[in-house]
């Protein structure tokens, strides 16, 4: 069973830039309320950080996980426009369903058509 630790998901302004997180990007903190050392999230690919708060300014989905490597139980979720003052993570990524098996779980999508 999935245990969401966000403490809130609130929508930000489109054109809100917490803390000096760019438009069309997704960016996550080492301290809660925006605080610390900020890092933008790869649209590819997975990140490895201590996550205490994140923004979601961009269009994809931001998954979040308890351990390193975006694998094991997920720590949460972010839609576009959506952002977290407290999360406690280890991993964060932008590009779980992109392929034909999605990476973060493993999971058989639908075959693509030939």
């Amino acid at each position: 069973m999935a245990v969401a630790l966000f403490t809130m998901a609130a929508p930000v302004r489109a054109d809100s830039d917490r803390n000096g997180c760019p438009s069309g990007a997704g960016c996550v903190w080492d301290q809660t309320g925006f605080q610390g050392d900020m890092t933008k999230v790869p649209s590819t690919g997975c990140i490895d950080t201590s996550v205490r708060s994140a923004v979601n300014n961009s269009r994809e989905t931001l998954e979040f996980f308890m351990g390193a490597g975006c694998y094991g139980p997920r720590a949460g979720t972010l839609q576009p426009g959506q952002e977290a003052p407290e999360i406690h993570a280890g991993s964060a990524t932008a590009s779980c369903t992109h392929d034909a098996v999605d990476q973060c779980t493993g999971d058989a999508g639908d075959a693509p058509a030939p």
